[in-house]
């Protein structure tokens, strides 16, 4: 009730400031003025780790992807680039009648390092729509050969995280279960902390209506997104909203033992939490990476966060203009950051590439051990890479600019 007397209080102060664009009126109702300047840090870097990369086709559209070290396999959240440009909420397109029925049924896919294939998982027990976005993965302590795979669903009647269980060298995953629960509204990146829990972003604060359009044409706003731990273990799932406030726009998500890392596509901001036991958070810092922060991995042999980054302005609508070309005549850089937790979590700049590998990349995950990264991009035919590096590839660096 508190948070609709709020929003009831809000109204009449944003058609006030929509009216007379004053900007004390737009900071009173907490819009966030981002420095843009700042966010284009790494836009002049030189190729960096992109020169033995294939791009592999037999996927599209691929958002996120996490890689299960001990098995050399990589677990992507794909779709249909052309499809998403008619109907993809959290894209802000939501013309329901020009995508395709059929298309309202992504993909998750598998991808075998050690052998180079590539394969669709077969999913069972999921009833209606699959529309992916982000993705993690979670082995089963009392079973090594099984994960949980999290998969963030933006159906029509609603966004869920999918759990599935798959077992290792199938091609199949079984629904586990589908969580839905109102805090569960705008979600973006998905982080595992048990088999039926985890810490989910949420990228808005409307999933759609004018305060939607409103966000959308207007924001960011301080109060846009906020980031949920979910517990789904007993029939009635629970949610909290955490981390003692909200974000401009809350995107990647992920943790290594008690911190969790939480981008910020519009500020350009990691920001790093404690995990407590409750899975309650205390904000220890805010990381300034120079640039729109997506999907974020883990450095495996250290714990460091891997971010995928926009080096250039993120110009969203013209990306959906052009998706057909995307990664081929239309180029759009990507960059990819390593926070160094030895040294206050300092960027360093691990990956570049004009876009010729892929455009608009919104994920890069590191197999430091078998010299390997994947990164992959949400509209992009071809939707992700597998770059071969050198050994030293990952080793400390100095960070640069």
């Amino acid at each position: 009730m508190a948070a609709k007397r709020s929003l009831s209080l809000l109204v009449p102060l944003i058609g006030l400031a929509i009216y007379s664009q004053a900007s004390y009126l737009w900071k009173l109702i907490g819009r966030v003025d981002i420095d843009q300047p700042r966010l284009v840090r790494w836009e002049n870097s030189t190729a960096l780790n992109n020169h033995d990369c294939e791009v592999i086709r037999a996927a599209n559209a691929c958002e996120d992807v996490k890689i299960h070290f001990p098995s050399q396999t990589a677990f992507l959240a794909c779709g249909d680039p052309l499809e998403r440009t008619h109907w993809y909420p959290c894209a802000g397109v939501r013309t329901v009648k020009l995508r395709a029925e059929s298309s309202f049924r992504e993909q998750l896919f598998k991808y075998d390092a050690k052998t180079g294939q590539t394969t669709a998982l077969e999913l069972h027990g999921l009833q209606g729509d699959f529309v992916t976005h982000g993705l993690d993965i979670l082995p089963l302590p009392e079973d090594p050969s099984k994960i949980h795979i999290f998969a963030v669903n933006h159906a029509r009647d609603g966004d869920s995280i999918a759990i599935f269980v798959h077992e290792l060298g199938s091609s199949a995953a079984q629904l586990v279960k589908n969580v839905k629960h109102p805090a569960i509204k705008t979600a973006n990146g998905v982080a595992a902390t048990g088999p039926l829990s985890f810490f989910v972003t949420n990228d808005h604060y409307a999933a759609s209506g004018p305060l939607r359009v409103l966000e959308e044409q207007y924001g960011p706003f301080t109060w846009s997104s906020d980031v949920q731990h979910c517990d789904a273990h007993s029939e009635d799932v629970s949610c909290k909203q955490v981390g003692g406030g909200t974000f401009p726009n809350a995107n990647g998500i992920n943790l290594w033992q008690d911190r969790l890392f939480v981008g910020d596509a519009r500020n350009g901001t990691v920001t790093v939490f404690e995990i407590h036991p409750d899975k309650t958070l205390t904000k220890l810092r805010v990381v300034d990476v120079g640039a729109g922060a997506d999907n974020i991995n883990i450095l495996p042999t250290t714990g460091d966060p891997i971010i995928a980054v926009f080096p250039t302005l993120e110009d969203l609508p013209t990306y959906l203009d052009n998706v057909k070309s995307l990664g081929k005549e239309f180029l759009v850089p990507a960059a990819a950051l390593r926070l160094d937790h030895t040294n206050d979590y300092a960027p360093e700049l691990i990956y570049f590439d004009d876009g010729s590998v892929v455009s608009f990349m919104t994920a890069v995950a590191v197999d430091p051990v078998d010299g390997f990264l994947i990164v992959s991009g949400i509209l992009q035919y071809g939707g992700f890479a597998v770059c071969k590096v050198p050994p030293d590839a990952f080793a400390r660096i100095s960070p640069q600019p």
